[in-house]
């Protein structure tokens, strides 16, 4: 892999996420036990949002907490390599949202086949304000950025 300059790592960071549309979600509940699910989402203002029901656990854990993890990952068929999958993964803190506005987001971005959530009353839009985010491109090419998009780390040096 070539090596990238600060902008062009900055400019991966923005633009990662656009061909992707599930992201991998880790909550935990006040007892700390961890659980993984996987829900669409869309990212806007830096911000990202995704859709759930309010009656599944990883939502009630996020509304005790306001907390989590995400993991959006390369798919398979794509990577050049399976155990060097280019993957963004970030701590989150959460925020109960409403209005037609976030729906709005899911409609842009997913068109008809979301459009049923509004009518279900138990789905509800999720904020998550990413914390320092990772950026994994390949063996050794490992980023951080801050939460106010600077470089923190760039490459890793393996032993």
């Amino acid at each position: 892999m070539k090596k990238l300059t600060d902008n062009e790592i900055i400019e991966t960071f923005t633009t990662f996420t656009k061909d992707k549309f599930s992201l991998i979600l880790s909550t935990s509940n006040k007892e700390i036990e961890p659980l993984t699910s996987y829900s669409p989402f869309v990212e806007a203002k830096g911000k990202f949002y995704t859709v759930m029901s309010s009656s599944m656990p990883h939502y009630k854990n996020i509304e005790q907490t306001l907390k989590a993890h995400v993991f959006i990952i390369e798919d398979e068929k794509d990577a050049s390599h399976i155990f060097a999958r280019k993957r963004l993964y970030f701590g989150a803190n959460c925020k109960i949202v409403e209005g037609e506005e976030y729906f709005e987001l899911f409609d842009k971005r997913y068109g008809e086949s979301l459009s049923f959530i509004r009518t279900m009353k138990d789905f509800k839009i999720v904020e998550l304000s990413p914390k320092e985010k990772s950026l994994v491109l390949g063996f050794g090419a490992a980023y951080l950025m801050n939460e106010q998009g600077e470089l923190l780390q760039k490459n890793i040096s393996h032993k």
